[in-house]
Parts: C-alpha cells; sequence; structure tokens
C-alpha cells in the first residue's frame, strides 16, 4: 500500500508541474493587452479645466 501511495503521490505531482505552467502561459497568452480603460473622470473643477487644455 505504501509503495502505490507514493507512486501516486509522484505522478500527481508531475502532473501538477507540467499543468500549471501550461496554465500560466496560456492565462498570460490570453490576457488582453492595450488600454481597454475608459479615460480618468477628473472629480474636481481644476482637472476639468487642465483636461480640456490638453485636449
Amino acid at each position: 500500500m505504501q509503495r502505490r501511495h507514493r507512486r501516486a503521490h509522484r505522478y500527481i505531482w508531475l502532473c501538477l508541474a507540467f499543468i500549471i505552467p501550461l496554465l500560466l502561459l496560456f492565462s498570460q497568452m490570453e490576457r488582453v493587452t492595450g488600454t481597454m480603460e475608459e479615460p480618468a473622470v477628473p472629480l474636481d473643477e481644476r482637472a476639468k479645466a487642465i483636461g480640456e487644455k490638453a485636449g
């Protein structure tokens, strides 16, 4: 019983060692890059005035 348990434990860890980096790699590849956010909304009048001068 002890050997079977060790063999299963080793197999599971080897599978995880292979699967987890693949998941991380694919999650990085599928991540959306770029500016997907809305522009910042000014909270006060001074910031609005600065935003209007720049735009």
